[in-house]
């Protein structure tokens, strides 16, 4: 069983001017299928429709053509969306909140065991590095500590599925670092992990496949260490594909 099978997956936004008559192609044909524990990177320019692609594998958008699978049942039910985890590319939390006030009001979402919310709150705190931050507010968290305090909330609910929204975008070197050992160790934990990112240094480092979306279409899909082996590193490989397309 695919942790993710797209097929066909079209996205066509109508006109939001009145006067503009023409429909905006946001993304098309879209098959692709992720494997169960695997890293999977999806790579583009920006404006390619890697977000978009995101929000309708997460059901925050309907494809206008086409169908989703996740874990072989649909994103609308709810024992599935309950397998999955989200971190947009630009988590915001209230900045006068503290980090485990936050985390304890995400938990009540997501109706935890009360007796057991407070092991779970310190146990994703650990997970992410902020176990000495929980006291304090988010006004005082760097970008990089407000992502890492996002992807905590995006795993209390203990998902086998993470959708990760460009998850080192606007780090720093060592902001970097550690986003890519956390979603290393989760991955050796069994989780599944799909995210969006530019920053290909990275990605090569982290992933077991990755695909290429390109004017609204993937354009190619291949195993990193084949990658590697061929090119040396991604980003030769990235502009060769997206100059050859």
């Amino acid at each position: 069983m695919n942790a993710i099978e797209a097929k066909g997956v079209t996205k066509i936004y109508k006109p939001l001017d009145f006067w503009k008559k023409e429909p905006i192609l946001a993304i098309q044909d879209i098959n692709l299928e992720i494997k169960k524990g695997e890293v999977f990177g999806l790579l583009g320019l920006n404006g390619a429709g890697k977000t978009t692609l995101m929000k309708i594998f997460l059901g925050l958008l309907k494809p206008t053509k086409g169908y989703v699978k996740i874990f072989d049942g649909k994103i609308e039910e709810r024992n599935i969306r309950q397998k999955i985890g989200y971190l947009s590319e630009l988590p915001y939390f209230p900045k006068y909140l503290k980090a485990y006030e936050i985390l304890d009001y995400f938990a009540d979402l997501f109706h935890l065991d009360p007796k057991k919310k407070k092991e779970k709150i310190n146990e994703v705190l650990d997970v992410v590095r902020l176990s000495d931050k929980q006291n304090l507010k988010v006004k005082a968290f760097s970008k990089g500590m407000q992502g890492r305090l996002g992807l905590a909330q995006a795993l209390l609910n203990e998902p086998e599925l993470l959708f990760l929204d460009e998850p080192m975008s606007g780090l720093d070197p060592l902001g970097y670092k550690e986003t890519r050992d956390i979603i290393l160790e989760l991955n050796k934990k069994g989780k599944t992990i799909f995210f969006n990112s530019h920053i290909l240094s990275e990605v090569e480092k982290i992933c077991d496949r990755i695909g290429i979306l390109h004017k609204t279409k993937i354009i190619d899909i291949q195993p990193v260490n084949r990658i590697l082996k061929n090119y040396k590193n991604l980003e030769g490989y990235f502009i060769k594909k997206i100059t050859e397309n």
